[in-house]
């Protein structure tokens, strides 16, 4: 089993009056705070087997509490990949498999625990990609103030499954924006993966700035999963740059063992520096025409 690393964009799993992050919840100092680990698993099995794994849940605040644990399916809306845990396409079918030796629990301050899963996938399953997230809930106790919510917090951990068989793995690296005009920090840049298969595969992105001597100003490398028939869009931003000058900024992206690569300068300049240029080269020109004139 491996990790997969989410953008951390990570995964805002959050919804109505649920707060909620891919990894932890907390909020002021004498409320609940509840952290999972992992925040996502992958595996690789045949139909008809079953998968027994356990996720770790700690309370790290000073508030005891209760929790819940159940699974919901998971999918992304938009190449910005906002999470969805409510729609159910054919591949988020994953939530529908995961079962629990117990689904409520209670934890102390400072205590943690095991919560042991179990994925049971269908004789009938079909090869490729599957998924879904299984969440925990802090369940709040006593009354709530007049003119206040007891609000929930929730953390989740996503589980990307590979039905073994006859699946299509396949996609691509294209579409980077390296913008050469950048009015401030920090300096962004964009790409894209498509997945035109029916399994995940990991975008592998790198990004490197260089200043005009050729000096390494940042070098950032991350890992990002992309579903079966989804195109995804990836941000990557340097807070490093300074209000004023000009980078080289050089992308490679590794996909399904090929890798790409794009390059392209940046100018960071405030917007109104060019029109200060323009009026003081106006204001020269009008003094100097002045005195000529005068002559």
């Amino acid at each position: 089993m491996k990790k997969r690393l989410l953008p951390m964009f990570g995964v805002a799993l959050c919804v109505a009056s649920i707060a909620a992050s891919p990894a932890s919840a907390a909020t002021e100092p004498g409320v609940e705070r509840i952290t999972m680990s992992p925040t996502s698993s992958d595996y690789s099995v045949d139909a008809g087997k079953t998968i027994n794994d356990k996720l770790t849940i700690i309370n790290d605040g000073a508030v005891a509490y209760d929790f819940l644990v159940y699974a919901r399916p998971y999918s992304v809306s938009s190449e910005a990949y906002e999470p969805n845990f409510t729609a159910t396409p054919k591949n988020a079918d994953l939530y529908a498999w995961v079962q629990f030796a117990q689904t409520k629990y209670h934890l102390e301050p400072g205590a943690s625990t095991k919560i042991n899963y179990t994925i049971r996938v269908p004789e009938g399953a079909a090869p490729g990609g599957h998924y879904g997230v299984i969440f925990v809930e802090t369940q709040p106790s006593g009354q709530a103030a007049t003119g206040s919510v007891l609000r929930k917090k929730r953390v989740g951990s996503i589980i990307y499954a590979t039905v073994n068989g006859s699946y299509k793995n396949e996609g691509t690296a294209n579409e980077v924006d390296i913008p050469f005009w950048q009015v401030q920090p920090p300096l962004h840049v964009s790409m894209k993966a498509k997945n035109t298969g029916n399994t995940d595969f990991i975008d592998t992105t790198r990004v490197v700035v260089k200043d005009v001597f050729g000096r390494v100003k940042h070098d950032a490398t991350k890992d990002y999963v992309v579903l079966p028939q989804t195109t995804r869009k990836i941000n990557s931003d340097w807070t490093g740059a300074s209000w004023f000058g000009l980078y080289k900024v050089d992308v490679e992206q590794k996909v399904l063992g090929k890798t790409t690569a794009s390059s392209g300068y940046v100018l960071m300049m405030p917007r109104y520096l060019p029109v200060a240029l323009i009026v003081i080269l106006l204001i020269g020109g009008l003094y100097a025409a002045y005195h000529r004139k005068k002559r």
